[in-house]
């Protein structure tokens, strides 16, 4: 079991570039399908689930300089008691690395956030990287 784990993906796409997609608290709906839309009041991030789940989420630890940002769920995931997640870029030689980190606990013995999760981070980040290289992150935005 991993309740503590990350999936990184590098992307031909500089670090600001992939920053201001995967630092975007409201893009998440541009590169992560199964949100499918967010709204951002104050510090909680309400993101509905394609299946119509609402995670609240807490933003916190926003960190410009170094690219970094994190998010603590407040509730909506089921089975778990605590659980963080941190977006991180950072350049590379050959342009960004963006690393999702996710942390939680739950009263559940067998509960395995790495299991359910691991895949749909993973074609999210590819999703993302996917459109960095198109260069689509900027007509997404606007």
């Amino acid at each position: 079991m991993a309740n503590d784990f990350s999936v990184s993906i590098d992307v031909a796409a500089s670090a600001d570039a992939a920053w201001a997609l995967a630092g975007d608290p409201v893009g998440i709906t541009k590169w992560f399908a199964p949100v499918a839309s967010v709204a951002v009041i104050g510090d909680e991030r309400h993101a509905t689930m394609g299946n119509g789940a609402v995670l609240v989420e807490q933003l916190v630890d926003r960190d410009e300089a170094a690219r970094r940002y994190a998010y603590v769920v407040r509730s909506g995931i089921p089975g778990l008691t605590s659980h963080r997640a941190t977006v991180q870029v950072d350049e590379t030689p050959s342009g960004a690395r963006v690393t999702w980190r996710q942390v939680a606990t739950s009263d559940d013995p067998d509960y395995d956030m790495e299991k359910r999760l691991r895949g749909v981070m993973t074609a999210g980040l590819e999703r993302l990287r996917a459109l960095l290289e198109a260069g689509g992150a900027h007509e997404l935005s606007e």
